[in-house]
């Protein structure tokens, strides 16, 4: 069940589609039709769970899903998608997506601790509305289509765990 914050519309199923017309994003829904149109649309999930289920968004011709809430603007009729997540979910779309999910377990711990300190360290992108960029310019995400057992327990595993020198 996700919730469409700008118009209050709560929705479960279906196709939810977004579009950019200039500087507005419209938010049509399969079956109840169009539900909005403004400067920005917050799509949040009622249920954070990681097993409460994720968005899948078409992406150059194949899909992603992503946990999370989804923050869209628009600009110049293209859209920018801002996937809010909690650092954990943030984690199983990383560490799966720069590890295999195969690797030994230990190894993937090490890279989870470093992943997680990385990035609670990044500002760089905040004056674009986000905090970290999904390439290798910060830290691979593509959403959770790459994570697996091995990488979630690696997350999971190390929750809370940083890296600190000097302090």
């Amino acid at each position: 069940t996700y919730r469409l914050v700008e118009s209050d519309d709560t929705f479960t199923g279906g196709k939810l589609t977004l579009t950019a017309s200039g500087s507005s994003v419209i938010v049509t829904h399969s079956s109840a039709g169009r539900l909005y149109s403004g400067a920005c649309a917050t799509i949040e999930r009622t249920d954070l769970a990681r097993t409460a289920g994720h968005l899948t968004l078409p992406v150059a011709g194949y899909s992603r899903s992503y946990l999370g809430h989804l923050v869209v603007t628009a600009d110049g009729g293209e859209l920018q998608v801002v996937n809010r997540v909690p650092l954990s979910h943030y984690l199983y779309g990383v560490v799966a997506y720069e590890m295999s999910n195969s690797f030994p377990l230990e190894a993937l711990k090490a890279q989870a601790v470093c992943a997680r300190t990385y990035a609670v360290c990044q500002t760089k992108h905040r004056a674009q509305g986000f905090d970290i960029c999904a390439t290798t310019h910060c830290q691979v995400y593509q959403g959770t289509a790459a994570s697996g057992a091995n990488s979630d327990a690696a997350v999971d595993q190390t929750a809370g765990e940083f890296l600190y020198y000097s302090g």
